[in-house]
């Protein structure tokens, strides 16, 4: 599996791919990653049925459709589908495409008819077609990160969703938090006395309504620009969730924010692998003692194994003490990394802000708990603008939040 990740300048293309048939569909997926840092979307069925999901389409700057005959393909429906979204490129995929084929396909507002199966490199020349049309456009270009739990109560759900409350208030980014881990899903209530409007299985169940104005309504507004799109709860509920129906709500929800953050718990499965996926920041969340970091080790060799490159892996460090030292450095070893990030242990201020369903940026905004999850969001927040966090400012700030010089030093978000 190659992950599809941002690669540093590029325009990151958000392609829908529609086809009736899963096995091709699977195929059209893999080859359009290796293309290149595209960014894609399933959708099983007919072009028609694309007519009906209103304003979602518009976040999408690719539409391939794998056809089986001419017919199959609904030009007027394709017809309807380009001047209803005027930048929405149409490739078409058809098994053999005559004379009359391509000229009707082309009436209809088709970019593009490639033969069926794919040449990788005519697939290749026609996404850079659609890149150099899009690139006067400059599409806006959301910035995903996943906090996976190297072990359980590793208090990733806390960090993701302080961090993401963090990243709203101080940096002015709109900021979506996608709650996936399923065995709990309870990250809006760590910051929201609020209940969830919807929650991730109820939206997949109505999928198809998905819209602009749907999507805003299913979501929970913990502020203006915090939005969480709340987790299960319920194991069962979330093995219903297909990846397609992630995929689909992920493609008319992200271009419309700023930052996207998951919430993926401690599980690798299907879902949490369609975010890592999108994800330009993996951060691994865990705590400084032995059995800590025996977990992030199979983590790490499992995220490798997976072809997630080392250098998108972070290592963040939850509840840290002084007297951890010894565990830290083990830590570094294993891993043959240092951490990104410390958390310090803060057990009053965290219990005061998950019992108040209150952000801690807001109950105790001065506390070493907040000051360090600040700097977190800081870092994101940078790396989202293409902005690196500079060394010496992350030290001396490090010093002070544990009352001491000689701190172990912050390396930058990259």
């Amino acid at each position: 599996m190659q992950p599809k990740l941002p690669a540093g300048d590029n325009i990151m293309i958000n392609i829908l791919i529609s086809s009736e048939h899963s096995g091709r569909m699977s195929e059209i997926v893999r080859l359009v990653t290796a293309c290149g840092s595209y960014t894609t979307t399933r959708m099983q069925g007919e072009p028609s049925t694309l007519l009906e999901r209103g304003d979602s389409l518009d976040v999408f700057d690719v539409l391939i459709i794998d056809a089986s005959s001419l017919e199959r393909a609904e030009l007027p429906a394709v017809d309807v589908l380009v001047h209803r979204y005027p930048s929405l490129t149409c490739i078409l995929l058809l098994p053999e495409a005559s004379p009359a084929a391509l000229i009707a396909a082309m009436r209809a507002g088709v970019r593009d008819v490639l033969n069926w199966p794919l040449d990788p490199r005519a697939l290749g020349d026609a996404l850079k077609r659609t890149i150099a049309q899009h690139a006067a456009d400059q599409r806006h270009e959301t910035h995903m990160v996943s906090f996976i739990s190297c072990k359980g109560g590793a208090g990733t759900s806390f960090i993701a969703a302080n961090v993401g409350h963090a990243i709203s208030t101080l940096h002015g980014k709109r900021v979506l938090l996608v709650d996936l881990n399923q065995l709990f899903g309870d990250a809006a209530f760590l910051v929201s006395d609020q209940e969830p409007p919807s929650t991730l299985p109820q939206m997949c169940a109505q999928v198809d309504r998905m819209d602009a104005a749907f999507l805003d309504a299913s979501l929970m507004h913990v502020s203006p620009g915090f939005h969480i799109l709340a987790g299960a709860g319920d194991p069962l509920k979330a093995l219903e969730i297909r990846e397609e129906q992630l995929e689909w709500i992920l493609g008319v929800a992200a271009p419309r924010y700023d930052v996207v953050l998951f919430d993926l718990g401690q599980s690798i499965n299907a879902l949490s692998i369609v975010a890592l996926d999108r994800s330009a920041e993996i951060h691994m969340v865990l705590q400084a003692s032995m059995p800590y970091v025996r977990a992030a080790r199979r983590l790490q060799e499992i995220l490798v194994s997976l072809a997630y490159p080392v250098d998108r892996l972070r290592v963040l460090v939850n509840r840290h003490r002084r007297q951890d030292e010894r565990a830290r450095s083990a830590l570094e070893q294993v891993l043959g990394k240092r951490p990104s990030h410390l958390i310090p242990d803060d057990p009053q201020v965290a219990y005061d802000a998950v019992n108040l369903g209150e952000p801690v940026l807001k109950t105790a905004r001065n506390s070493p708990l907040a000051r360090s999850l600040q700097m977190l969001a800081q870092n994101i927040a940078n790396h989202s603008s293409g902005v690196a966090s500079p060394d010496k400012r992350d030290e001396s700030l490090l010093a002070k939040l544990f009352g001491r010089s000689g701190a172990p030093r912050q390396s930058t978000v990259s």
